[in-house]
């Protein structure tokens, strides 16, 4: 099992909160996107990558577990950890944890493939990002 690496660090706000106080989901999945790119960033991608060789990623699967409820001024961190490398995509974790119990309180697992963004189409995983991820996973 590869180790985590916190990649966000956050507070929940009033205005993120639905009517009946509870932190909305389309804010889970805003926080979860912002940890993907740090995600990214440690398995050896980051925007320059994009900007030069005019590759990125395209999110082909998510799957969310809400587990405990988050609320108005709560602290959350966002660990990350690579699950498998497959010949165009990557799969791996997104755990939304609360800072004072260290409470899972949501989980995204999400599938990404590799993007040309000049042609559209799904690449080889870059070999700087697989060799990252593949040394994380050890």
């Amino acid at each position: 099992m590869s180790k985590a690496k916190i990649n966000y660090r956050g507070v929940i706000y009033p205005w993120q909160c639905d009517s009946i106080g509870h932190f909305t989901t389309r804010f889970y999945m805003a926080m979860f996107d912002e940890a993907a790119w740090h995600f990214l960033y440690e398995a050896g991608f980051d925007t320059k990558l994009m900007t030069e060789r005019h590759i990125g990623w395209a999110d082909v699967l998510h799957h969310i577990e809400y587990q405990k409820e988050l609320h108005d001024g709560d602290l959350v961190i966002i660990e990350g950890s690579p699950l498998h490398i497959g010949d165009k995509s990557i799969k791996y974790k997104l755990e939304m944890r609360r800072v004072d119990s260290d409470d899972c309180c949501a989980r995204l697992t999400a599938t990404s493939v590799q993007f040309d963004l000049k042609h559209r189409v799904a690449i080889p995983v870059i070999p700087e990002v697989r060799e990252r991820l593949q040394a994380w996973m050890s």
